[in-house]
């Protein structure tokens, strides 16, 4: 008795989701990423309401608890539905509801898997790691896909013979992180191929964007490690603020120092209005901007005697940068201790 909603691509389809969630036009149920979920809050408050659909499931990259938050303030009836899921296994298969229990704070984990599915957290030797430890996700069950259409490499690459299953049983590699937490539920760290090597340190860029986003300032977060105009490689955080706060980059630094070590410090911070999106609301990568090379915000000192002028010079030739003064921070400014 219900009927489905075709939204336009592009530019028009933001105004027209916002649209139907704020005049009540979905009873039912509406599926989109959360970058679509912080996408509409900023762009049409009014789309959150208590009526503004029965539920919103959502998927397709990680949901942190400061996307949800309003929601679950103005519209505590809408069921939130976290889902996970490769195209490989038949898209969502792990789920997760939101309640009074999620986390305030932090990524919302990505639940359970559904029935007639299995999931494993594995490590390299394909053995099962303990609560708390973070491992690669593989997937079993009905809804495993065959393999790769004429890609035969690939498809013995991604599917495998499944050792804690039946006999001629399979499983799919996701390259997904995650790990158990104590409850039972499936938390999602990033991808295995988002790990970066800088300097000799293996750093895991969802640990840095999970501890950015705890930050009362902060509403999105995004590490990526660049090398632009044959730069050395360094991380760079982009981030948005919450609610229009203003974002100061160098209380982030000092947050993040407090929980992480100093390798796994941004260099740059980029203060955004928004993230860019791809076409089906996902997060584009490419489309983030190169950060400038100076910090914006540092005044310029100039160097006073012919000693500061040569360490200045030197600086300014190992950081590629056109000049450095002498109240500038080294690190800062990109430079590192290798």
């Amino acid at each position: 008795g219900g009927q489905v909603a075709l939204l336009p691509e592009g530019r028009a389809e933001l105004p027209a989701l916002a649209g139907v969630l704020a005049d009540g036009t979905v009873t039912g149920l509406v599926k989109l990423t959360p970058s679509h979920l912080e996408a509409i809050r900023a762009f049409e408050p009014a789309a959150i309401h208590q009526d503004a659909a029965s539920a919103l499931v959502i998927g397709g990259e990680a949901l942190t608890a400061s996307q949800v938050a309003t929601w679950r303030l103005q519209a505590p009836n809408v069921r939130l539905i976290n889902e996970y899921g490769p195209t490989e296994a038949t898209v969502g298969m792990v789920v997760y509801e939101v309640s009074e229990a999620t986390p305030h704070t932090g990524p919302v984990p990505i639940g359970r898997p559904i029935a007639n599915t299995q999931v494993y957290v594995l490590d390299a030797r394909l053995e099962p790691v303990p609560v708390g430890v973070t491992g690669e996700l593989y997937i079993a069950g009905a809804g495993l896909a065959r393999g790769y259409l004429n890609r035969p490499g690939l498809t013995a690459d991604r599917f495998m013979a499944c050792p804690y299953g039946a006999a001629g049983s399979r499983m799919y590699r996701t390259g997904d992180l995650v790990r158990w937490r104590s409850d039972g539920e499936l938390e999602f760290l990033g991808r295995a191929d988002h790990q970066v090597k800088i300097r000799g340190f293996r750093i895991e860029l969802g640990e840095i964007e999970a501890r950015l986003a705890e930050h009362p300032w902060v509403r999105e977060a995004v590490v990526l490690a660049r090398e632009d105009d044959g730069s050395d490689k360094r991380l760079v955080a982009y981030v948005t603020g919450k609610d229009g706060a203003a974002v100061d980059p160098a209380a982030l630094r000092a947050h993040l120092k407090r929980s992480l070590p100093d390798y796994m410090t941004p260099s740059a911070f980029v203060v955004l209005d928004a993230l860019p999106l791809t076409p089906n609301g996902k997060l584009d990568r490419k489309a983030l901007p190169v950060p400038e090379l100076r910090p914006e915000g540092l005044a310029y000192v100039a160097p006073r005697t012919p000693t500061e002028e040569a360490l200045a010079s030197i600086w300014a030739q190992v950081l590629k940068l056109e000049r450095v003064g002498i109240t500038d921070n080294f690190f800062e400014l990109g430079g590192h201790s290798q």
